[in-house]
């Protein structure tokens, strides 16, 4: 049995832009220039969307939030894909 959460949903949504608000919008364009990579879009059923990122220059984790702010997170382990 699989322990995805996802429930058969990828981690980035095909419109990411139904998922995310324009300060993330805004947030994520200046984060690519850094280096930052979009990893998955929390998509809870109650509660605030957040992105995760991670930048492959310095090997980072965080959360842009809602507000469009990054919060680095080091402690968060991203999975390996199994396909």
């Amino acid at each position: 049995m699989s322990d995805d959460k996802r429930l058969g949903l990828g981690p980035i949504p095909i419109s990411p832009e139904n998922y995310i608000n324009e300060k993330q919008v805004d947030g994520m364009s200046i984060l690519k220039k850094f280096g930052w990579k979009l990893v998955c879009i929390r998509r809870p059923f109650n509660g605030d969307t957040a992105m995760l990122l991670k930048n492959g220059y310095e090997h980072a984790v965080g959360i842009l939030g809602e507000d469009g702010i990054l919060r680095i997170h080091p402690e968060i382990r991203i999975r390996q894909s199994r396909g």
